[in-house]
């Protein structure tokens, strides 16, 4: 199972659809309700697709409800991260961490076996991505919580990769599996956003709402492809590519947010376009 020129370019697009919902949950003061709001809106628009597809076969159950347990995981290690430590640093460590352990468990607990050059490519990948927080490593040398949930936030990253790379393959109709996944996964973040909030999250959300709704547009379409695209092609594939998605989101900080592109981030561009070169 190799990805084919037409998935790779479909799995990059979806990195920098990624890349733009993340740009989005930056606006503004409250990263957490901006999160909610797409997540939430990502959802509702799920919702309305519902009546158009089938349920998942049972078989997929399992995987499912792991799905949306890891992500549970995920929203709550990445919250904490960010209390302790900056996204810059956070968020590279979690995405470039990723590639590799899905690429070792798809091995021992799936079967996956990747060529030389595909091993190459992911570790390229996520050595692109790691580069990115290895200063901030350097300047925090006291500071090691926010590291380690961003290491954290990485195996949750593993854990979903995993459960719905092998739930979509079993599911039947591969659009449902990816419809119900974000109609179940919605309401946790919402529960977690309303605990850290309290009534004052409705409204932000009345207030905000309009980037909600583009940035859940953009994660459903985002995900969903890396979903479908597992069901072709290995994961550890697909999550290398996906995890490109910080580079984009390093480029559009940049240029629309007018954030410092450092000169080590050009060598993190080469290091990510030589793996997705040796991917393919």
């Amino acid at each position: 199972m190799t990805l084919t020129l037409g998935w790779t370019l479909l799995v990059l697009l979806a990195a920098v659809m990624h890349a733009a919902w993340n740009v989005l949950v930056k606006f503004g003061d409250d990263a957490l309700v901006n999160m909610t709001l797409m997540t939430g809106m990502a959802g509702l628009i799920a919702l309305a697709f519902t009546p158009f597809v089938s349920f998942p076969d049972p078989e997929s159950w399992i995987f499912l409800l792991g799905s949306v347990l890891t992500h549970v995981g995920y929203y709550v290690f990445l919250l904490f991260g960010y209390r302790y430590g900056d996204l810059s640093l956070v968020y590279p460590i979690a995405r470039g961490s990723a590639p590799l352990l899905v690429g070792v468990t798809s091995w021992m607990f799936v079967g996956e076996v990747l060529s030389t050059m595909e091993i190459l490519g992911v570790a390229a990948i996520s050595a692109g991505i790691f580069s990115l927080a290895i200063d901030r490593v350097a300047d925090r040398e006291h500071k090691w919580r926010p590291v380690i949930f961003g290491l954290l936030t990485g195996l949750t990253i593993m854990g979903y990769t995993l459960s719905d790379g092998q739930g979509v393959r079993v599911a039947g109709d591969k659009y449902g599996y990816i419809v119900w996944l974000f109609v179940l996964d919605a309401p946790a973040l919402v529960l977690i956003a309303y605990w850290r909030r309290g009534p004052a999250l409705f409204g932000l959300v009345a207030r905000h709402w309009r980037v909600g709704v583009i940035g859940g547009a953009l994660s459903m379409a985002a995900y969903g492809i890396a979903i479908y695209a597992m069901s072709q092609a290995f994961m550890a594939q697909v999550a290398a590519l996906r995890e490109t998605s910080v580079i984009f989101a390093a480029i559009f900080s940049a240029f629309i947010l007018k954030e410092r592109f450092h000169p080590r981030r050009y060598l993190a561009i080469a290091m990510v376009a030589l793996g997705a070169l040796l991917l393919h």
